[in-house]
């Protein structure tokens, strides 16, 4: 994995396709991706409560500026009693992203519903809240012609799929790795 990390920082952008004579991504991409967080803000909780996840963007990408739909399944480690895993939500996102450094680095920004994804002693299955995805600054590096290894090192998210009766609002701060594909 360290040899194909080396080699890709060594690619340039422009053998990315959907790169223009400037250097700017235009066109489609899809990306998978996954996240674990080892810190929260919950102050019953010990400040090394854990969650992690998966999920899956795309959209579309004029002159480095892009619009994204993003959908992420994130779990938590429950530890109350004792340790164990929890369904958590799922977070629909909305938003956009910017891509510059020549292709090597991205922010981005989504916003959208969180839905809670199991019953709670409080609160049913289904419960929709809101969803915030901000990341300041992600690593991009180039694999292939269409692939992108990318690494959002910082990653801040609010995550409140319920915000009645006593709301359930998880801060979290994350770090993701996507495989993305261009068309």
């Amino acid at each position: 994995m360290l040899i194909a990390v080396t080699c890709a920082s060594q690619a340039p952008a422009a053998t990315l396709r959907g790169v223009d004579e400037e250097g700017d991504l235009s066109g489609p991409f899809v990306a998978l991706e996954g996240h674990v967080s080892l810190f929260s803000d919950i102050a019953e909780r010990s400040m090394a409560a854990g969650t992690f996840g998966y999920g899956a963007r795309g959209g579309y990408r004029w002159n480095d500026w892009g619009l994204l739909l993003a959908v992420e399944h994130n779990m938590w480690i429950a530890t109350e009693y004792d340790t164990n895993v929890v369904q958590g939500a799922v977070n629909i996102g909305v938003g956009g992203d910017f891509v510059y450094g020549g292709g090597l680095v991205r922010t981005s920004l989504a916003i959208g519903p969180s839905i809670l994804a199991y019953d709670t002693i409080l609160d049913d299955a289904g419960s929709v809240g809101f969803y915030l995805d901000a990341r300041p600054v992600g690593l991009r590096w180039a694999v292939h012609e269409v692939l992108v290894i990318g690494l959002d090192p910082i990653n801040f998210a609010v995550v409140a799929p319920v915000l009645d009766k006593i709301p359930l609002v998880y801060i979290q701060y994350r770090t993701f790795v996507y495989l993305e594909a261009a068309f």
